[in-house]
């Protein structure tokens, strides 16, 4: 990489580390764009090699949303354990498929979450919608989707991970973002494996890549934890609508 491009990749990780941290996604929707757009990349790298880095994002991030309480560990072990199944069946899928068709049916589904939440904000301390019975069996499910999301697009999985468990299991916002940082670690790398079999992960964008991230994303992680409830719930919610419109 010349000297520019080591800069870039820093500015570029910094960006994806502060939009994971502040929001609780992988950042691969900030870095995705930027991979094909600065870097040049097909989309298919950009998918690939996001994932590569987005596990720089959720272990600095998680330090932060860890030490304030706000990780359910056992339902992030639950989705985590349920992403395994389909991280890799994503990642296949996703070479099969037309970008364009992946982009714009996932542009449709991202506005319909931003509508929801920007209707219905789930107030702090809201009762889960799911019965105490189900949340097992709903964890392994939103896992499953999760997974699938994440191989598929080159993301963390917490654009539908942060809402369900918002709107269904009850979890405060930041608790919420928390848990959906602690999947990521076991679904990208798990994705990014498969991807880079087919040669869809630049490694050589990497390292820099994941050193912004792991510097921007502690620091949003660290302001999101002061937010009010309701900022962060719409702020989310906008930041989906707007990568929506930016990716149909």
């Amino acid at each position: 990489m010349s000297p520019r491009d080591r800069i870039r990749g820093l500015i570029a990780g910094a960006l994806t580390g502060i939009a994971g941290g502040m929001f609780g996604v992988g950042g691969g929707l900030v870095l995705v764009p930027l991979l094909t757009g600065f870097f040049r990349l097909t989309q298919h790298q950009a998918h690939g090699t996001s994932l590569a880095v987005i596990g720089a994002t959720a272990i600095t991030a998680i330090l932060v949303y860890g030490a304030h309480a706000n990780i359910a560990w056992s339902t992030a072990g639950f989705v985590a354990l349920g992403s395994l199944v389909t991280a890799r069946l994503g990642a296949r899928w996703a070479t099969r498929l037309p970008a364009r068709t992946l982009r714009r049916a996932f542009a449709v589904f991202l506005a319909l979450v931003a509508v929801r939440l920007l209707w219905q904000a789930p107030p702090v301390g809201s009762q889960a919608l799911l019965p105490e019975r189900m949340e097992l069996f709903a964890s392994l499910l939103l896992g499953l989707a999760a997974g699938a999301l994440a191989g598929a697009m080159g993301v963390g999985g917490g654009i539908i991970v942060v809402p369900a468990l918002t709107l269904m299991f009850g979890l405060s916002q930041q608790a919420a973002q928390g848990t959906s940082l602690a999947v990521m670690v076991v679904t990208a790398p798990s994705a990014a494996f498969e991807h880079s079999r087919h040669g869809n992960v630049m490694w050589r964008f990497v390292p820099m890549l994941a050193v912004g991230a792991a510097l921007g994303a502690p620091l949003a992680s660290w302001a999101a934890q002061g937010l009010p409830h309701a900022w962060l719930v719409r702020g989310f919610a906008l930041f989906i609508l707007a990568t929506a419109i930016h990716t149909w």
